[in-house]
């Protein structure tokens, strides 16, 4: 009698355990938004010199563009995201979810462009972030 009982927990325990499994999932992922910068800004912009035309044919067309009473203002933004998600739930009757753990990592690029009336680089801004990202 005492080995049937210690037979059916184990049974209990492991159909739960099974149950817990398929309940279970786990989700991982990247995105990307924008366009990576395809050169370094330093290297190809210099204020006073640099046109708007030049500058459209080194990184291409803005993400943003800011039209100003002096100038207009070019900013271009480029993120990466990591993400990941493990969830215990209970899919089929209540959707209930048990545990979720998420972890999400995000960086980004950017590069702000201020122009003068005439179109010439006044100044520039920019701040590289993604290279930070660990991965996955």
């Amino acid at each position: 009698m005492g080995s049937r009982r210690a037979l059916l927990s184990f049974v209990k325990t492991w159909i739960l355990f099974f149950l817990l499994i398929l309940a279970s999932g786990c989700t991982i992922g990247r995105v990307y938004v924008g366009s990576e910068l395809r050169h370094n800004p330093s290297e190809r912009i210099v204020p006073g010199q640099t046109t708007k035309s030049q500058v459209l044919e080194s990184f291409g067309a803005p993400d943003f563009i800011q039209r100003q009473h002096d100038g207009d203002v070019f900013t271009y933004a480029y993120v990466r995201r990591n993400y990941s998600k493990f969830a215990i739930e209970e899919p089929i009757i209540t959707n209930f979810t048990i545990f979720t753990y998420s972890n999400i990592q995000e960086k980004k690029d950017n590069l702000v462009i201020l122009f003068d009336r005439e179109g010439t680089v006044k100044n520039f801004g920019f701040q590289r972030r993604t290279d930070e990202l660990t991965p996955y």
